[in-house]
């Protein structure tokens, strides 16, 4: 059976056999390491159609998640020449160069990687779905993290040879939080078996995905460029189920909070506001770290390269940013060449919209008269990566002193709080209901 894809791919051509042969083993990994519920139940998903035009691109259709096949889809760049770089003027390149052939393939294998994880690390959400319209956005989740495995697997087999095919099957083997073969990123080592996570998730990381896929949307390598303007199609619903998700939550805690006069809701079906900014603590550091290194050559070379560059980064400027720089067990404030800055850069712009949609949470707040607010950790807290990967820093970026670890956990879930969120957590599928901790809501952002 031909792949679904609209890159005219040759169903008897060399890459196409390597593709089929593959398709086998992604199945096996799917079935084993992805989600084992409802593979069965008709849902109203999105496909894509293959149309790069308008919002033709994708049709809703209902069929069981064991029928979605996974495809292969591109959008012309209508970029003829690279923008940004060392090569800036010259002709894109159709194939990989000798000189950037291991930049390239990381940076591919990264990317591949993620798609899988995220799937591995939430599998086991379909036990606790809270609403018929959650399980439908959650395998529209799992769906196309699966197929944006498939964009980054073509790829690799098309254009690395024998090292694309190799990576292509380490893709397979490595498996989320296994301590002897993990992911290669740390965050997506992380579980996220609990739906306020996966909401946190979706509206963190998935942001992530979607500025680390837009800055490639540009690349030298045109097959990369192509590839990387579909996804950028799917992301922003990705990003939707996280913000609806947290929204319905916020709701029903607020309910409960103004009814019983308490922000101690557990015992009344809902998460305490407190608890949901502890969430936050939680995640948004190892979201950070996802944007790497704060003075990164790795960056620098994907920028002088050609390959990655933030968004609304001006070429023709020579400008510095201020960046932390560790020395000792401090740090200093530093200033480096913007192209040495681009991690720094996308992940302040991450920063700066992430509060712009949590004020206008505590805008919500206030207006219904709840003093409490919410906020987004400062990005020196908690960092396992970076400049400030293991220092004793305050969710105001201020340096702890005394006991530092005491105050640190302060800022976290603990056990109990885990628990708690973990018991409210129940299955709930009939029509026109939700679980008692979420607001009911409907196929966020869908049609």
């Amino acid at each position: 059976m031909a792949f679904p894809n609209n890159i005219d791919l040759d169903e008897r051509s060399p890459i196409a056999r390597l593709l089929t042969a593959y398709e086998t083993k992604f199945h096996k990994w799917w079935h084993a390491r992805g989600p084992a519920e409802f593979l069965d139940m008709p849902m109203r998903l999105r496909v894509p159609t293959g149309v790069v035009h308008g919002t033709g691109w994708a049709a809703y259709t209902t069929l069981r998640p064991n029928e979605y096949r996974w495809g292969i889809f591109a959008v012309p760049t209508q970029q003829d020449h690279i923008a940004f770089g060392e090569h800036r003027g010259q002709k894109v390149w159709n194939e990989v160069p000798s000189e950037y052939r291991r930049l390239l393939l990381q940076h591919v294998c990264a990317q591949a990687d993620v798609e899988n994880a995220a799937i591995e690390q939430s599998r086991a959400l379909t036990q606790t779905v809270p609403s018929c319209a959650d399980l439908e956005n959650l395998f529209q989740f799992f769906l196309e993290e699966g197929r944006h495995t498939w964009a980054m697997v073509h790829l690799l087999l098309a254009h690395f040879g024998t090292d694309g095919v190799l990576e292509a099957e380490a893709l397979l083997e490595r498996l989320s939080g296994d301590a002897d073969n993990p992911r290669l990123l740390d965050a997506f080592n992380c579980p996220t078996d609990d739906w306020l996570s996966h909401f946190m998730w979706c509206f963190l990381a998935d942001r992530v995905g979607k500025y680390q896929v837009q800055a490639v949307t540009q690349c030298a390598f045109a097959p990369l460029a192509r590839t990387t303007k579909f996804m950028m199609f799917e992301e922003p619903l990705h990003i939707s189920f996280g913000v609806i998700g947290l929204e319905r939550v916020l709701h029903n805690t607020v309910q409960a909070t103004l009814r019983y006069g308490t922000d101690d809701t557990f015992i009344h079906g809902a998460i305490p506001l407190p608890v949901m900014q502890k969430y936050f603590n939680y995640w948004a550091p190892k979201i950070y770290d996802l944007f790497g290194d704060d003075d990164s050559e790795r960056a620098y070379d994907l920028f002088r390269a050609g390959i990655r560059i933030p968004r609304n980064f001006v070429v023709d400027e020579e400008s510095t940013v201020g960046i932390d720089t560790r020395v000792g067990d401090g740090i200093v404030q530093t200033e480096v060449s913007a192209q040495w800055a681009t991690n720094t850069i996308m992940r302040r712009q991450f920063i700066a919209e992430i509060k712009r949609a949590v004020d206008g949470w505590n805008s919500y707040l206030q207006s219904v008269g709840i003093d409490f607010r919410l906020f987004l950790p400062h990005e020196r807290f908690g960092r396992s990566y970076g400049p400030c990967a293991g220092l004793p820093f305050d969710v105001n970026g201020n340096a702890i002193s005394g006991d530092a670890e005491r105050k640190y956990a302060e800022y976290l879930p603990t056990a109990r709080e885990r628990e708690n969120v973990r018991s409210l957590m129940q299955l709930e599928l009939a029509p026109g209901r939700s679980a008692s901790w979420i607001a009911l809501g409907d196929s966020a952002g869908r049609r």
